[in-house]
């Protein structure tokens, strides 16, 4: 991850944002897609009920990338990050109606129909499980990976909410994990989850079977072949985009010098190429255009201008504007039949 351009790096944790909230939603049988929650991620306003569904969880996942993040430490900080989760999408029967959590029971099934859990009951059990989630994420005589795996057996366990659970315990699992591990990593742990259910479902099984005596042991192994899954993922992944993004670099040159380009337009091109090889989209917004050559939004646009009458940019969305490389330029790059990341 540090061997590739923060233009990359930027455009490679978005695009598995929005492949994270996909499916984490998937896992919970929600449909959404991955141009969905762009343009939820997008959007100026949060008012849009559509937009406000997967914005708030997306802006969460994009947080774990950055420093400043703090680990929850309170059954109240939990709280606060289910109600960000689930902002918009709760209709009032579903509100958790105790004084943090869910007043009444709530039962986990399989298919809709087979009950496989029933969540802790009274209102005190699920927080005196949920402080022994969050004393367990701090003990020190654990392996940080293997607490973050225990709490997450115990937030679901818990069950502490009416709907919702899975998505928040997913974020809550990232958020331990982002402690330990790369964020590519805890980035690509749903998609690893969505299409390994029957692993993951085992996990939590063996620990309630009985004649285990709720004995962790496998389901941390489970746990551990999935971000296991995820890690080769996001590897063979990174090394495609790398092999491309050489390819392209040793192009650059060529471009800006046949096409008789400034410096600041073979810049917006080299971006626009790094968010094509990197990103889930090939698509930047004036904003992030500017930003990444360092330029204000006026110029930028002028520099828009001329790529886009020498068609090597074109608009691909106008609200807001959005630009991508034309398939022109494209090919003056030999990014032609190059493998990308996007969708990978």
């Amino acid at each position: 991850m540090r061997s590739i351009p923060p233009i990359a790096q930027t455009a490679l944790v978005r695009g598995l944002v929005f492949d994270e909230v996909v499916n984490s939603n998937a896992i919970e049988e929600i449909h959404s897609t991955r141009a969905q929650v762009k343009e939820a991620l997008d959007a100026r306003s949060t008012q849009d009920s559509e937009f406000r569904r997967f914005k708030e969880l997306a802006q969460l996942y994009l947080e774990l990338g950055k420093a400043e993040h703090e680990m929850p430490q309170t059954v109240q900080e939990i709280r606060a990050i289910y109600d960000k989760i689930m902002d918009g999408e709760l209709p009032d029967s579903k509100l958790p109606d105790g004084d943090i959590f869910r007043a009444d029971g709530v039962d986990v099934t399989a298919g809709g129909v087979k009950v496989v859990h029933r969540g802790l009951e009274p209102e005190s059990k699920i927080v005196e499980a949920i402080e022994m989630m969050l004393q367990t994420m701090r003990r020190d005589d654990m392996p940080e990976m293997i607490s973050a795996l225990a709490s997450h057996y115990l937030f679901e366990y818990a069950h502490p909410f009416y709907d919702g659970n899975g998505r928040t315990g997913r974020y809550l699992l990232a958020l331990f994990l982002s402690e330990t591990l790369s964020v590519p990593t805890v980035l690509s742990l749903s998609r690893a989850i969505a299409e390994n259910r029957s692993v993951y479902y085992r996990a939590f099984a063996s620990v309630e079977n009985a004649l285990n005596r709720a004995e962790m042991t496998f389901f941390v192994s489970d746990m551990l072949t999935l971000v296991r899954i995820a890690q080769v993922s996001i590897l063979e992944r990174l090394l495609k985009s790398k092999e491309a993004f050489r390819a392209i670099e040793k192009q650059m040159d060529n471009l800006v010098q046949d096409q008789g380009l400034s410096d600041k337009e073979g810049s917006i091109v080299f971006v626009l190429a790094q968010f094509e090889l990197f990103g889930m989209y090939g698509t930047a917004t004036i904003d992030e255009l500017a930003w990444n050559i360092k330029l204000g939004k006026q110029m930028t646009r002028k520099h828009l201008a001329s790529l886009e009458a020498a068609e090597l940019v074109w608009k691909v969305k106008a609200r807001p504007a959005e630009f991508a490389l034309t398939d022109h330029a494209r090919y003056l790059l030999g990014m032609d039949g190059v493998p990308v990341s996007g969708g990978a």
